[in-house]
């Protein structure tokens, strides 16, 4: 008991840090949602152009996309930590985290924690705003039912960041995160709805979490209809986070025993 208090203090000390270095930037707390009401502010005069059967109107287009550039903040947030681990290399302070008690690999998990509060909070701040300045009319009495399928489809991402995490530490540069994510906005109907993508690739749709993990959050924040049992996407978003959570951190764990074999762990 005492050693997972122990842990759970270090945890929560790495939390403060990210938190206390967030913070000391004071714009960017302002300049963040600024930037995504840019992005909403195109969909919200394109969606006047949208007259097609899949959408009764042009709110319904926007409410839609407006979801997905949502969920794409959320998502953002966990692919930012291999970033933040090549940063810890390149200033020298990931040596404290790999000779200390609570180990590197406890260590990188614990630095996606601040992402995902932040994540979470952006997204309800990000949809306040939104029905503020685009009248889009949330479903607020289920919205914190949505807090948990955020945090749940950003932890199946964190799995993939992991995987990144990985790259970093052996060979400390790890390319091609961002399009991950690109790809993820392109299959997963982020911004429109995956029967419009060629038949060679729509299959893609349905065997990654984050497909089901946009059809709940819209279903739950702007009450637009499941394409499925709602049990049936849970059930999809939670079996690829138990499975995708183990290989990340057996791929970083891996990565740091043989970087610590070749005596490149601290090193960049």
């Amino acid at each position: 008991m005492r050693a997972f208090r122990l842990h759970l203090a270090a945890a929560a000390g790495l939390f403060r840090r990210d938190a206390t270095v967030y913070f000391s930037y004071r714009w960017r707390l302002v300049t963040q949602h600024v930037g995504v009401l840019f992005s909403l502010a195109i969909f919200f005069y394109i969606s006047d152009l949208v007259r097609v059967p899949a959408f009764a109107s042009p709110g319904s287009y926007f409410a839609y996309a407006a979801v997905g550039v949502i969920i794409l903040q959320v998502l953002q947030s966990t692919l930012d930590v291999p970033t933040t681990v090549r940063q810890e290399l390149v200033a020298g302070t990931f040596e404290r985290m790999a000779v200390s008690p609570f180990g590197p690999v406890a260590s990188i998990l614990s630095l996606f924690l601040f992402p995902l509060v932040s994540a979470v909070v952006t997204m309800l701040v990000t949809l306040a705003l939104t029905a503020l300045v685009f009248g889009l009319d949330p479903t607020w009495e289920r919205v914190p039912l949505a807090i948990p399928v955020a945090a749940v489809g950003a932890l199946a991402l964190g799995a993939v960041a992991l995987l990144f995490v990985a790259m970093v530490v052996r060979f400390k540069q790890a390319p091609g995160a961002a399009y991950v994510l690109a790809l993820i906005s392109l299959v997963a109907g982020f911004y429109f709805p995956t029967a419009l993508l060629p038949a060679w690739i729509r299959w893609s749709s349905d065997v990654q979490p984050f497909t089901p993990a946009v059809d709940l959050l819209r279903n739950l924040l702007v009450g637009q209809p499941l394409h499925g049992s709602a049990w049936a996407d849970v059930a999809k978003l939670v079996g690829f986070s138990a499975v995708l959570l183990p290989v990340g951190v057996a791929a970083v764990t891996i990565a740091i025993e043989r970087s610590r074999r070749l005596g490149t762990l601290t090193e960049y």
